[in-house]
């Protein structure tokens, strides 16, 4: 008989509309108190994992794409190039510093001290996450790349780097010690999401198609094509690793989240709880003390955000 897939632990459904992103907010070293969620509509809600009631809402802008927390902080990211910095003030949150990016649905993400967004002129801006000042600005060194449309952290030996895709299907490495481009593929066009597993050194692209795509880097930062994977529909906007190098998640434009054998490639489950487009896939960096596990929390286009115990 055939192994029925999964249910969510949990689903936070409220009149959110359209979910861009997706936080774990860590207080102290390893509670996990809530689940962020950025919505079109530029409201932020904060959602309590301990009662999974929701806590707190907030209008923080408009059509936030990235979502991020540090040290009771949260950073924003707009479509249409905002990027602001929130601090608590008795209540509720207020702007600290704010600064722009290249518009557009490219998320940010964080390394270490630094805010990586997407810039104009197929450029990657590296942001000094506690003011937004500009540490430094990576140029890719090639023409007609079009919008950077995903950005991903790499660690090649010693070696922090950023990661970025192109609309052009060109994927681009920058060495973060010298800022400057240390390599390069060219992939499938129209490349919408990256993740990368630091141990295999491998990493895999979602795009407009049915097919995911498998890379290797090397210690010299040479890039190549290793394997791709179908998908039934297409369409992909979001492909997520997991920490524990187990399971590949992909979130696709007909609403279904796939659910992938790293080892194998294998799929193991397709999970059908939400209605439209996935947007968005985070795990909790420990886990979450209510199910005393790690979690997977996922949203699209129908205004859930699904938390998923999965084959931990």
């Amino acid at each position: 008989m055939a192994v029925l897939p999964p249910d969510p632990v949990f689903c936070f459904k409220e009149d959110m509309g359209q979910i861009h992103s997706l936080n774990f907010c860590v207080r102290g070293e390893n509670f996990v108190s809530h689940v962020l969620a950025g919505t079109e509509k530029g409201g932020v809600y904060f959602w309590d994992l301990e009662t999974n009631r929701l806590h707190h809402k907030q209008a923080m802008g408009k059509s936030i794409q990235a979502i991020h927390t540090f040290d009771y902080k949260v950073l924003t990211q707009e479509k249409e190039g905002s990027v602001k910095l929130w601090s608590v003030r008795k209540s509720s949150y207020e702007v600290e510093k704010e600064t722009t990016c290249g518009i557009g649905f490219c998320k940010s993400i964080l390394i270490n001290e630094a805010l990586i967004v997407p810039q104009e002129n197929s450029c990657v801006d590296v942001l000094q996450v506690t003011d937004l000042t500009k540490i430094k600005q990576l140029n890719p060194g090639r023409e007609n790349l079009g919008q950077v449309m995903a950005l991903q952290e790499v660690t090649i030996g010693n070696s922090c780097c950023v990661m970025a895709a192109y609309e052009t299907g060109d994927v681009v490495l920058w060495d973060l010690n010298t800022f400057q481009p240390c390599g390069h593929i060219k992939l499938q066009e129209h490349l919408t999401s990256l993740t990368f597993d630091p141990y295999t050194k491998r990493a895999v692209c979602g795009a407009a198609s049915n097919m995911l795509q498998v890379f290797t880097i090397d210690s010299s930062y040479q890039m190549a094509l290793k394997a791709e994977v179908s998908i039934t529909n297409e369409g992909c906007n979001i492909v997520k690793l997991r920490p524990d190098g187990k399971v590949l998640v992909s979130g696709g434009w007909d609403g279904r989240l796939r659910v992938f054998s790293w080892r194998t490639l294998r799929i193991l489950a397709v999970l059908a709880e939400h209605k439209t487009t996935i947007t968005d896939i985070q795990y909790s960096p420990h886990p979450v003390n209510y199910w005393k596990s790690n979690i997977m929390a996922a949203c699209g286009g129908d205004g859930v955000i699904s938390l998923w115990n999965l084959y931990n």
